[in-house]
């Protein structure tokens, strides 16, 4: 087997392992901090939830990176409404927007027990911005824990 062949090989099973790893983890202190707002929960009316993803906080390249939770629904209901409502379903669960909401974005801010959280709801009206399979538009929903 040549050098080469043995560097991609090598390469090849540590990807392996790093996925693998990273399936089994359980989610951490903040990820589930983030989980419990009630965010984390909603559902916009007329959407179907077509993916889920958690993260938890750690290191990359030596820089810090932030725990994450974020839920994307399709929406089959006219999206600047669904934008609306879960706006304020943001601000009545204490979130404080941050700067002005615009037609397609909510960036909001709340303290929570193990720091400060940052939401951001966001319409995707470009399907290239979506997984495969889903059709635009759709309503993001991401929480991010900045620590304390």
């Amino acid at each position: 087997m040549s050098t080469r062949a043995k560097i991609l090989a090598a390469v090849a099973v540590l990807g392996v392992l790093v996925i693998l790893l990273s399936q089994g983890e359980a989610p951490s202190s903040r990820v589930q901090a983030l989980r419990d707002d009630p965010m984390a929960g909603y559902a916009p009316s007329g959407g179907t939830l077509v993916d889920t993803e958690s993260r938890n906080e750690g290191r990359s390249l030596g820089k810090p990176v932030p725990a994450t939770y974020t839920r994307l629904f399709r929406l089959d209901a006219d999206p600047g409404r669904a934008l609306e409502e879960a706006s304020a379903a943001a601000t009545a669960a204490g979130w404080k927007p941050l700067g002005q909401a615009t037609g397609s974005t909510f960036v909001g801010s709340k303290s929570i027990p193990s720091g400060r959280a940052v939401l951001t709801l966001a319409l995707v009206e470009d399907g290239n911005l979506l997984p495969e399979g889903v059709d635009p538009p759709a309503l993001s929903v991401g929480l991010r824990h900045l620590g304390g």
